[in-house]
């Protein structure tokens, strides 16, 4: 009975013990997504402005992509303390009950068998107590190693992921406001459009106009509208694609953003920058570590393995009865398994010449994207110089149109088409300096400056 209590105890102690902190689970990698963003707020009412920091905050905190992308890496932490746990003794304290019934002795020359029941008493019952196993093995020692090294392989594809999803957030948000501008300027296209329709109808009554031209005024005015409908439709995707990303429901909120685009460093800068900060960078070195570590690991199986056992006897009645304690010491070297070892070994050496091969080709990529990333982004910038230039012209020629038109010079048609220029020379401009923050978007995660981009950013609107 005090042995079954005994074990009992044991039993409930080892499964409090089991008990896991899904709390400090999750914040193994929440903690990284997390670093030095300010505690979590409420999301904006839907009649209130989202800036375009408070959607990067919650596409950070709400988006499933970075939680399915964090529990690989919580498992690839879990691995290491797996593999950590192969290199302690394993010590078991359950008992092994062991009892042998009545049985006849074989009868002895000259005796009856009292020798025999000496040696093996009759029932006997033997009661094992702790047991410790510890296999030492260098293969498991690298094994660790490489366990380590892949998860900071699986930490760096996490932070890209967190980069990539950061940054479309922005690109997302900017086309919102890029389409709301566009609609704005084509419902007053539109109603130029239909303006000049009326005016050419006029002029074919008064027989100054053909009804070519009254044909190709309404195909104009259609041609408009119809980009109003698309523009309309891509706006509501593209205000669906923000709420997915952001993990709301809708996401109807006005939106305001009053970022500008600073000075960047020249590319050779960024590109060292990026040498430091990329996460897929990290990765690639991890994973030529690991596989250096995998190597080590190949090799260590030519080694010999040490096991040591123990066990102590509760109780114990066979033969020899006063002892007490059981300890084993195996030493196990690999004569016959060559042809297994060797094949692992060339296995290892062709996942080190992989890894050598990516981290080569990461290296080159990360350098053309910055190349390309700073070139678009300056592109962009001589694209805004040329538009405000087409932007100043047009609003001279309005400027014109509407001193004509005061004096009878004009009519008003042509003052509303001198208006519908300058319109869309505004929208063009706008347009791209919003594509320019994009770009600069582009830039920083080049760099792997995404998530620090963002959280400089001010929280409410200016």
């Amino acid at each position: 009975m005090k042995l079954l209590l005994l074990i009992t105890t044991i039993t409930l102690t080892a499964l409090a013990g089991c008990a896991v902190d899904q709390t400090k689970e999750v914040a193994a990698y929440r903690d990284s997504l997390d670093a030095d963003w300010p505690a979590a707020a409420p999301g904006p009412a839907p009649d209130e402005v989202l800036t375009l920091r408070q959607a990067l905050d919650m596409a950070n905190r709400t988006n499933e992509r970075l939680g399915l992308t964090g529990e690989d890496y919580l498992q690839s932490l879990i691995d290491r303390d797996r593999f950590v746990a192969n290199l302690l003794p394993q010590i078991g304290i359950g008992s092994t009950y062991t009892r042998l019934g009545n049985f006849t002795f074989p009868a002895v020359p000259g005796g009856n068998g009292s020798l025999f029941s000496q040696i093996f008493p009759n029932p006997t019952e033997d009661v094992t107590g702790p047991k410790v196993h510890w296999n030492v093995n260098l293969k498991d020692l690298a094994s660790v190693v490489r366990a380590e090294v892949m998860a900071k392989y699986r930490l760096a594809l996490l932070l890209g992921l967190q980069a990539d999803l950061l940054t479309n957030t922005a690109a997302t948000y900017h086309q919102v406001l890029r389409l709301e501008q566009q609609i704005r300027v084509l419902q007053d296209s539109v109603r130029v459009q239909e303006t000049r329709v009326a005016d050419m109808q006029d002029k074919l009554k008064a027989g100054v106009a053909r009804p070519l031209d009254v044909r190709q005024t309404e195909a104009e005015a259609a041609a408009t509208r119809a980009a109003l409908i698309e523009a309309r439709n891509n706006l509501a995707t593209a205000r669906s694609g923000l709420a997915f990303l952001i993990g709301v429901a809708a996401a109807p909120n006005p939106l305001k953003d009053d970022f500008q685009v600073p000075e960047v460093p020249p590319v050779e800068e960024l590109q060292k920058l990026a040498a430091a900060k990329r996460p897929d960078m990290a990765a690639a070195d991890a994973l030529v570590a690991a596989a250096d570590a995998g190597l080590k690991a190949a090799f260590a199986e030519y080694l010999p393995s040490v096991s040591v056992d123990y066990a102590f006897f509760l109780a114990k009645q066979s033969f020899p009865t006063d002892s007490h304690w059981l300890f084993g010491l195996n030493v196990y070297l690999p004569l016959f398994s060559g042809g297994k070892i060797h094949a692992d070994v060339r296995t290892a050496y062709s996942l080190v010449r992989q890894a050598a091969y990516y981290d080569s080709l990461t290296h080159r990529q990360v350098n053309e994207e910055v190349a390309v990333a700073g070139e678009n982004l300056a592109s962009s910038g001589r694209r805004i110089a040329e538009r405000e230039i087409a932007v100043a012209a047009a609003r001279e020629a309005f400027a014109t149109a509407d001193q004509s038109y005061d004096v009878g010079l004009a009519t008003s048609l042509e003052r509303l088409v001198a208006q519908d220029r300058l319109l869309q020379a505004e929208l063009a401009l706008a347009a791209e300096e919003l594509n320019r923050k994009t770009l600069y978007f582009r830039l920083v995660q080049a760099v792997g400056e995404a998530a620090e981009k963002a959280r400089s950013l001010p929280m409410a609107a200016q």
